[in-house]
């Protein structure tokens, strides 16, 4: 009889045990999400803000040329680099300023290897959240930032290159000509995946910058 008194005050315990556990879990779950959330609204905020603020230098003709964006980055001196970094992973995102700047300016400001890392990052990082924008906001968005003509025509691509889409894919970002911000966002339409995405980003785009680096960094430097 004690043994199944005492049988049962160990079931009850554990019960008690496993759903305080529960209990423990979804409020750490919630707090977890909740952090989460509140941390996608800050980076939102900042991706927009620093858009605009970027926006508005390119209306006042700050992009225009090289020279005017090498005195503009040149303005924030040690935190050159990183307002670099930056406004390649804005311009991708927002698709309206030619990353060609920053691949010309980053090498001969800070040397070769600090200007080419600067616009690697900068650029993949910048192709990652067009990405994750467009698999988030769908069509809409797509067709907001680009005309129903490169739409359209980004469909034809993906018709003709359905089976091998990847393999195009990094062949056109490889490419210098190709509109790559355009293919960041269509991409994100598509149903290929977010890991694919970025081994294919990660691999195409180093030639293209190296090689900007290389011809001007040792050019100015």
């Amino acid at each position: 009889m004690e043994h199944k008194i005492e049988h049962k005050i160990q079931e009850k315990a554990t019960e008690i045990i496993e759903h305080k556990k529960e209990q423990a879990i979804d409020i750490l779950e919630t707090k977890t999400s909740l952090l989460k959330k509140i941390f996608l609204v800050l980076l939102a905020i900042a991706v927009v803000g620093i858009g605009i603020w970027f926006f508005y230098e390119y209306r006042l003709g700050t992009f225009r040329d090289v020279e005017s964006f090498k005195i503009f980055i040149n303005s924030f001196g040690v935190l050159g680099p990183i307002l670099l970094t930056l406004f390649q992973c804005i311009k991708t995102v927002y698709a309206v300023i030619p990353s060609t700047l920053g691949c010309i300016v980053g090498p001969a400001l800070f040397g070769t290897w600090t200007g080419i890392l600067c616009n690697y990052i900068g650029i993949c990082t910048g192709s990652f959240l067009a990405f994750a924008l467009s698999r988030k906001f769908g069509v809409s968005l797509v067709k907001q930032i680009f005309s129903e003509k490169q739409y359209q025509r980004g469909l034809k691509k993906m018709e003709k290159w359905h089976r091998s889409y990847p393999v195009f894919l990094w062949i056109a970002i490889l490419l210098p000509i190709s509109p790559d911000d355009f293919l960041c966002y269509f991409t994100g339409l598509t149903e290929m995946k977010f890991k694919k995405f970025a081994i294919i980003i990660l691999t195409s785009k180093p030639f293209t910058i190296i090689i900007y680096g290389l011809i001007f960094g040792y050019s100015f430097n």
